[in-house]
């Protein structure tokens, strides 16, 4: 039995202005670093075989504040960034509406079609995501021993982790919604499929 437990990073300075961030980072906010506190009170008596997190440091800083641990006990993984945006990132949501109207609608609301110039596409982010899954997966699993990891990764990222849990296609992205900052989501593989356990909203 394997569990993979999954947060998204802390609010940042970039949340609370509403820019979109991508590969770029800003640091955490109060707030940010607070429900880090507050999601490793919640993970405090779970025992992790694993940590794993995003490279960008607002999602490794959460789960260092959230374990009172270094980012040296942690597997930094690429494949765990969020989506690549190209120019968009660093811009405000509001700007980007108004610039790239089409484009900014699709990247909401129709993710089979979204393309960017200079932009990770979801057809990217799926193939990168799924291979993370697939070795962690294979990496972790046992028939005979409950074993637990835990992830921090990003919005958009976690909704793809969600989508490939279930099974689901690109087209039905959108409704999964992006996860508030630092809230917890389990899943458990069982051999054959993974299940939800917890979805905190």
């Amino acid at each position: 039995m394997l569990e993979i437990y999954i947060a998204r990073h802390g609010q940042t300075e970039w949340n609370q202005e509403g820019r979109l961030q991508g590969w770029l980072n800003s640091p955490l906010t109060s707030k940010g670093i607070e429900s880090a506190k507050h999601l490793g009170k919640k993970l405090d008596a779970v025992r992790f075989d694993a940590f794993y997190s995003s490279p960008s440091p607002r999602a490794y800083e959460t789960l260092e504040i959230a374990l009172n641990k270094p980012k040296e006990h942690f597997y930094l993984d690429e494949r765990l960034k969020e989506i690549g945006l190209g120019a968009w990132q660093g811009k405000l949501i509001d700007e980007i509406k108004k610039e790239y109207t089409t484009a900014y609608h699709d990247y909401y609301h129709n993710p089979e079609v979204f393309t960017l110039d200079g932009a990770e596409n979801y057809f990217d982010l799926k193939m990168r995501v799924s291979h993370f899954l697939k070795e962690v997966t294979e990496m972790h699993f046992t028939k005979d021993q409950k074993k637990k990891v835990l992830v921090v990764t990003h919005g958009v990222t976690l909704m793809m982790m969600r989508l490939l849990f279930n099974e689901g296609q690109i087209k039905d992205l959108s409704a999964y919604g992006v996860a508030d900052n630092a809230k917890l989501h389990v899943y458990q593989y069982d051999g054959s499929k993974y299940q939800p356990v917890l979805e905190e909203v």
